[in-house]
């Protein structure tokens, strides 16, 4: 059972979680109703997929009892907190989620091999479903802006700023001026002073995202500079971008996928390579040369099977 600590009698409001409201209650209900919110503190995201008759049935209460409960939290009905879970649950919190294909709260933990097997599956899908989504043309006016821009910024923050670092790695092997707009330490103010009209940002949005992320996107409109989106689905794609590309997070596991953004900013770096043709090949010469007078990488050993 979760750990539950007893609430204060400070009331945080309309726009309380779920679980912000059961903390605050929680020492004061009665047993019937304590017994039916033990069960959704160990699974939060379930109450998104139960009817109030389910959880009155697995807590051994009655319908009005679960009707009160969620009265007392501050919901104008069950079905009210089931949407607020639903849209957390949308959201990608790992604590509203669960892993749906073990089957969810209480669930044995499966074979593993079936554990390889499922997760393979997940990362296969979000994959092929992200390659389904993207045009083609799109695509390639997406990559060619990158490849020619005087200067290339990229961004991301929490989630989606290992795969910019991931974007900032490649495309700075294929053409010069490639740096991180969001750089640990600095604000986000100090790494837009110097963004123009001849520059690009390649900006990752995934869920979850920061409450500032909006504002930077349109201070990235505001200096003029050409954005590529590489975004969920669940985004609201920003007025800043020019272009933005799908890719897939949902998994049944408890956390999103990044696979198949990483495959989008793979392509794209590909496709700018292939669009700077020489310059490209010069740079990366240039790279390796550095490498090998530095003694930097270790050597490859060879494999018949590569």
């Amino acid at each position: 059972m979760a750990e539950v600590k007893p609430g204060g009698n400070g009331d945080p409001g309309p726009d309380a979680s779920l679980i912000q409201r059961i903390h605050r209650i929680y020492a004061s209900l009665p047993d019937g109703e304590r017994r039916a919110v033990d069960l959704v503190l160990e699974g939060p995201g379930e109450l998104a997929l139960w009817p109030a008759t389910e959880l009155a049935a697995r807590a051994g209460v009655s319908a009005p009892t679960v009707s009160r409960l969620f009265r007392r939290l501050g919901y104008a009905s069950y079905d009210e907190a089931r949407r607020a879970s639903r849209a957390l649950r949308a959201g990608g919190s790992p604590l509203y989620r669960g892993d749906e294909a073990a089957g969810g709260r209480g669930a044995t933990a499966p074979a593993p091999d079936d554990a390889i097997a499922r997760h393979r599956a997940a990362e296969l899908s979000a994959i092929e479903t992200t390659f389904a989504r993207l045009d083609p043309r799109k695509t390639a006016a997406a990559a060619q802006r990158l490849a020619t821009a005087r200067r290339l910024r990229v961004a991301g923050f929490r989630n989606s700023h290992f795969v910019a670092e991931y974007a900032r790695t490649l495309f700075s092997q294929i053409r010069p001026d490639v740096q991180m707009l969001t750089w640990a330490g600095q604000t986000p103010a100090e790494s837009l002073g110097d963004l123009g009209a001849d520059d690009a940002v390649l900006l990752i949005d995934l869920r979850r995202r920061t409450t500032g992320f909006l504002a930077f996107a349109e201070a990235l409109k505001a200096a003029g500079a050409d954005v590529v989106a590489v975004a969920d689905p669940s985004a609201r794609p920003p007025a800043a971008a020019r272009w933005t590309l799908s890719c897939a997070v949902n998994t049944p596991q408890a956390f999103d996928t990044a696979s198949g953004a990483f495959a989008v900013v793979r392509l794209l770096a590909s496709e700018a390579m292939l669009r700077l043709g020489p310059a490209a090949r010069r740079r990366i010469e240039k790279i390796e040369a550095l490498h090998e007078s530095l003694s930097d990488l270790e050597r490859p050993v060879a494999r018949f099977d590569d």
